[in-house]
């Protein structure tokens, strides 16, 4: 599965008519982002939880890779997940199109920050930050050669 699809899926949601396309858009928007993040730090030899522990393992990693843009990812990924946390379980207040439409955006810009990560000598800069801050501040290192 190209996870990625999702944004496009998110896109034509937030276009639609109906608020459960717009609540829609923005948990499809999320879940790009969501894998594409877990992708990348299973690429770069991470051990990422499954189920609902991964959602905070890869907040708190970006947020902290030693990267600006990288940080920034991060930060969006938990905004992201908020919104499709109220979009996903809270009635009151509606969704409105602009939502969904700046969710999708916010997914796209996380995608893009977190591909140009993939190059050195961003990969290497956030693969070693990540592992300090694995073994120092979190003692959690699941990080593996």
């Amino acid at each position: 599965m190209n996870w990625r699809t999702f944004v496009t899926l998110a896109a034509r949601l937030a276009t639609g008519t109906t608020e459960a396309d717009w609540r829609s858009a923005v948990s499809r928007a999320y879940y790009a982002s969501f894998h594409v993040a877990r992708q990348l730090l299973s690429d770069l030899r991470f051990t990422v939880p499954r189920a609902d522990r991964a959602h905070q393992y890869l907040v708190f990693r970006l947020s902290n890779g030693g990267d600006p843009d990288v940080a920034q990812a991060g930060r969006d990924l938990e905004t992201l997940r908020r919104l499709r946390n109220r979009a996903d379980y809270d009635d009151p207040p509606a969704f409105v199109p602009l939502q969904a439409d700046g969710a999708v955006r916010l997914a796209e810009q996380v995608i893009a920050r977190l591909d140009a990560a993939t190059q050195d000598p961003t990969r290497t800069l956030i693969t070693d930050a990540m592992k300090i801050y694995e073994r120092d501040v979190l003692q959690d290192v699941t990080w593996h050669p």
